[in-house]
């Protein structure tokens, strides 16, 4: 679903930039909106946030985005969901760069997760959950020779610095092998 609404923002900034270039009048606003929307997500990238608030103040600001462009542009509704998006990413990335200065003052864990899938069609993905919650993050899978039995043989390894209790951010991610697990008889199961 993520990718589906990212292809329509891209779609929808594309078909804007298009427009304003033929008539040749540029919105400024939209444009501040496109550079903070993608610094929001280049951002967001880096951490792993488990609050179901988090999901919803996501998808209100990518709603809000989307209002910027399809509202009539000499509207008053217009300029409300404009400053809305505007005001809503300044917040998101204010708060990003806080949780990133926070970040730096603390340690970091390792913790060993189970590798839940992979994808490598056009960008190498990997599949695991943090705190009850699937993630996917990029991952060069170019590396690991037999991809096909990846979720047999490998874990994913998280070096992150825990901010909260739903919030920690990623200092790296890793596959590592699998240990075998030993029985209580010293024999491998």
């Amino acid at each position: 679903m993520k990718y589906i609404t990212i292809a329509f923002i891209i779609y929808v900034i594309g078909m804007e930039i298009y427009k304003d270039v033929r008539s040749r009048t540029i919105d400024y606003l939209l444009w501040a909106i496109i550079g903070l929307f993608g610094i929001a997500i280049w951002l967001s990238r880096g951490f792993l946030i488990t609050c179901q608030m988090y999901d919803w103040a996501t998808w209100v600001v990518c709603l809000l985005t989307i209002g910027s462009y399809i509202v009539p542009k000499q509207s008053k509704a217009s300029r409300w969901v404009k400053g809305g998006a505007l005001s809503c990413l300044s917040l998101v990335v204010i708060g990003f760069v806080t949780l990133d200065i926070i970040a730096k003052q603390k340690g970091y864990i390792v913790i060993e997760t189970p590798l839940n899938g992979y994808s490598t069609s056009n960008i190498d993905e990997i599949y695991f959950r943090y705190n009850g919650k699937s993630f996917g993050r990029t991952f060069n899978l170019r590396e690991y020779s037999g991809a096909e039995v990846l979720r047999q043989d490998y874990n994913v390894e998280l070096t992150l610095i825990p901010i909260a209790a739903d919030i920690a951010k990623i200092e790296s991610i890793d596959l590592v092998p699998k240990q075998e697990l030993l029985n209580r008889e010293g024999g491998k199961r």
